[in-house]
């Protein structure tokens, strides 16, 4: 150079070893660069410095050296239109040769960024834990007990101290359960039912039990006595008389037909049960049919004389039913009437028209005994008998049962009026 301190080999500046040393320690750099901003020489320049400028960008990476990472001084030779440049880099020790710098702008940025990310997470973490506490337990406590359910358990799951969770020792909805109160309201009602009909199968197989017990003594007794007259018959050693021989054949001819009645009664329940349809329905007028039915039952000398009363129709009430049913239906109400209510029990049968010429009712109504609450709401159970299997030769405790069966497959109506002491209302209603 002009001033012989610097040379140049190979288009790269030679500078002194001191010099040298100490931009090498530093990380510093030199370049010169001619009137149009080109490179001429250089000594440990880093890739990342330029190796033509213009005037703009040489003063900005002058005065805004925090932006470029590099402390940059420039001396222009007016002899020559030369500038010398030279620079060190803000952090000493940095690699400014193999890492890209990163303004404080950006630093800003993601460090904010990074920040909002946190405390985003710890906000829908706590926003979890919260959840979970307001509506993931009452959500848990709801599955627990239906699974309780399925195990045939129907009561609330307790806390430990044995509380109802989903409520409060006065019986008012906890703050986290109200949100659920109409889905817990119905869990309640659904383990209610289940548990009333729990106890109601319960309740129906032990009356199954006791009635086949009751309908097998019932089966037994007249088999015994034929059984033992046919013995009787059988012996050689006596010689009976007509008149006895009779008798015998009589009684065994009564209990034989009572057997048959049992018999009978038990598969027509289960005929109705699989919903059997009348053969054939045929038209009657009633009045007179009633008439005659009501005649022929009031024959029974079990009943007594002058027992049943019967209200005909003003006018003519033509149907069309299946009238063995309806017979057997009318001979049933009247025996339960006569046999199971005091010798005086007086049992009156009317025929009326209900509203505008609609349908019919015919309504049995006995001044007897009544029946008790219990017995009117189970009067029609197939395994319940409100008397035990011995009241009654006649009866083999399914009589109500059929009864509803036989008029409902007729589409008709029956309804029970009672009260202890107050006698029995039945009413067969066609609309």
């Amino acid at each position: 150079m002009s001033d012989g301190t610097f040379d140049a080999v190979d288009g790269d500046l030679v500078l002194p070893d001191s010099i040298e040393r100490e931009i090498k320690s530093s990380q510093a750099f030199v370049q010169l660069i001619d009137s149009s901003g080109t490179e001429l020489l250089s000594y440990n320049r880093p890739k990342m410095i330029p190796t033509k400028y213009s005037v703009p960008e040489l003063a900005l990476r002058t005065l805004y050296s925090e932006r470029y990472g590099y402390h940059v001084r420039s001396s222009f030779d007016k002899q020559t239109g030369q500038t010398w440049i030279v620079g060190q880099p803000n952090v000493k020790g940095a690699d400014t040769g193999q890492k890209v710098w990163v303004p404080e702008e950006v630093k800003i940025v993601i460090k904010g960024s990074l920040a909002m990310l946190a405390a985003l997470l710890l906000a829908f973490i706590l926003l979890s834990l919260w959840q979970a506490h307001r509506f993931g337990a009452p959500m848990l406590h709801m599955l627990v007990w239906l699974d309780s359910i399925g195990n045939a358990i129907y009561t609330e799951p307790l806390d430990r101290k044995g509380n109802r969770r989903s409520r409060t020792h006065v019986g008012k909805w906890r703050r986290r359960y109200r949100v659920f109160s109409d889905v817990m309201v119905s869990i309640e009602k659904l383990s209610a039912n289940l548990q009333r009909d729990q106890a109601l199968r319960q309740q129906t197989e032990n009356l199954r039990e006791e009635w086949i017990a009751g309908v097998t003594h019932d089966l037994k007794t007249p088999l015994s006595s034929i059984t033992g007259y046919a013995h009787l018959l059988a012996e050689p050693s006596y010689d009976w008389s007509k008149e006895e021989v009779r008798k015998f054949t009589r009684t065994m001819l009564d209990k034989s037909a009572h057997m048959d009645m049992l018999i009978s009664d038990l598969a027509m329940t289960y005929r109705l049960k699989t919903g059997i349809k009348p053969p054939e329905l045929m038209e009657v007028e009633l009045n007179s049919w009633l008439h005659q039915t009501l005649d022929q039952a009031a024959a029974n000398p079990e009943y007594g004389k002058q027992r049943i009363i019967f209200v005909p129709a003003p006018n003519e009430v033509r149907a069309r039913l299946y009238t063995p049913w309806l017979e057997r239906v009318v001979n049933n109400l009247t025996a339960n009437a006569l046999l199971h209510n005091p010798s005086d029990t007086i049992l009156t049968v009317s025929l009326t028209m209900n509203d505008l010429d609609s349908g019919f009712t015919i309504q049995f109504s006995d001044d007897g005994d009544g029946m008790d609450e219990v017995t009117l709401n189970r009067l029609f159970e197939r395994y319940y008998r409100g008397t035990d299997t011995v009241s009654s030769s006649n009866g083999s405790g399914l009589g109500m049962a059929i009864s509803k069966g036989l008029i409902e497959c007729m589409e008709g109506r029956i309804a029970v009026e009672s009260s202890p002491g107050q006698g029995t209302i039945i009413k067969l209603s066609w609309s």
